[in-house]
């Protein structure tokens, strides 16, 4: 079962998104609101790596988070940027607001987070007006399932060197099910300094 990002893995999860995507889902996001002119709302939006940057193109776009310490970094992030923006804190599958959305976001296989996707999208369809809008991205494991990265073996996954200095690393150990179509992830995080600090977490992802 997957987990909230908490502690370290919380402060490093955007800083490897971010070395390795470069903002272009950002962009995709605001095509797609483009069409559906409204109140917005980002399922998973944690601290606003992708929310923020649509807030300060104009788009009304609210987010929805489970995990405290990822609203907490948002907020700190916020304010230097000198944005206020809407946060909610809620399970994705259970969350509702006070009013529905014209469209609601789903980026970076949200969706395979959930323990069962059908029930989520039900659920997330009762959040839109008629006629709303649903931007979802997926992914295929296709590196597990080829065998290109070692099952049950910690692997290397993502490292980056942070502003000030230190650096930090993502080992990860997957275990395959091919017939619940899961794949069963260790996380296991790293960052350099004094004193160094260490966090382990597990994430289910469904393909």
């Amino acid at each position: 079962m997957s987990q909230p990002y908490l502690s370290l893995e919380a402060e490093l999860h955007d800083a490897f998104w971010e070395a390795e995507d470069g903002g272009s889902e950002v962009e995709l996001m605001a095509s797609f609101l483009e069409k559906f002119p409204g109140p917005s709302l980002e399922i998973g939006a944690g601290s606003g790596r992708l929310m923020y940057p649509l807030l300060q193109k104009g788009f009304e776009v609210e987010g929805l988070e489970l995990s405290r310490d990822m609203l907490d970094l948002g907020a700190r992030r916020a304010e230097p940027l000198g944005i206020r923006p809407i946060m909610h804190q809620g399970d994705m599958t259970k969350w509702r607001g006070p009013r529905k959305y014209a469209a609601l976001l789903a980026p970076a296989f949200t969706l395979q987070l959930a323990p069962d996707p059908a029930v989520a999208l039900r659920h997330w369809h009762s959040l839109l007006e008629n006629q709303g809008g649903l931007y979802l991205t997926v992914f295929m494991p296709y590196a597990e399932l080829l065998g290109d990265l070692p099952e049950n073996e910690w692997y290397d996954d993502h490292f980056v060197t942070l502003p000030d200095g230190r650096e930090g690393l993502l080992e990860t150990r997957h275990r395959l099910d091919h017939e619940r179509q899961i794949v069963e992830r260790e996380h296991r995080y790293s960052l350099s300094g004094e004193p160094p600090l260490t966090h382990l977490s597990r994430q289910s992802v469904r393909w």
